[in-house]
């Protein structure tokens, strides 16, 4: 049993600096193909397309590598659709609270004259780039390399559970279902 949890322990380790030089490699990688692609007529201020490329050429990546270590660990990331009354009833529930707390800031906030100042105008191409790249980019590329690579990878490297000072156990995800 020690044996098991000293091999479990170090896979963990290793699984955890993996992870770690991953998420790096995807950002640089990212970065690197946004800015070898010529977007300026599309988005003369750079506020929206470099990092939205950089977010879908992360997403992909990142999806890519899920798909082989799925078929090769047999691991499920779950992917799966939840119960969606549910998750549209607590999506319509953040979005209501989010719009009453987002118009109320920015009415106190021109009130008091501390609106932000943008160093791009604030036309339609800009708004819409930028609300579609905070919509469908950022929330999933960061969810799926912060949260579903990571957390199951390193439930299945830790095992169900971690020990923390022969007290206090983690229990993974995996227990619970």
């Amino acid at each position: 049993m020690e044996k098991t949890a000293c091999r479990r322990t170090l896979l963990g380790i290793i699984v955890s600096i993996l992870l770690l030089i991953t998420q790096i490699f995807l950002g640089k990688t990212g970065h690197l193909i946004a800015k070898r692609i010529p977007y300026q007529s599309i988005d003369p201020f750079d506020c929206f397309v470099e990092i939205s490329i950089h977010h879908a050429v992360e997403l992909l990546i990142a999806l890519a590598i899920i798909l082989i270590l799925s078929k090769l660990l047999n691991l499920d990331f779950n992917f799966q659709l939840g119960d969606m009354k549910k998750g549209i009833k607590y999506l319509t529930v953040f979005t209501a609270v989010f719009s009453v707390i987002t118009i109320a800031q920015h009415a106190f906030m021109a009130l008091n004259n501390q609106l932000p100042i943008y160093m791009f105008p604030l036309d339609g191409r800009n708004i819409i780039g930028t609300l579609g790249f905070q919509l469908l980019l950022s929330g999933p590329a960061e969810e799926v390399i912060f949260r579903a690579l990571p957390i199951t990878l390193l439930t299945y490297s830790f095992g169900t559970s971690i020990e923390i000072k022969g007290s206090v156990t983690i229990i993974g995800f995996l227990e619970k279902l």
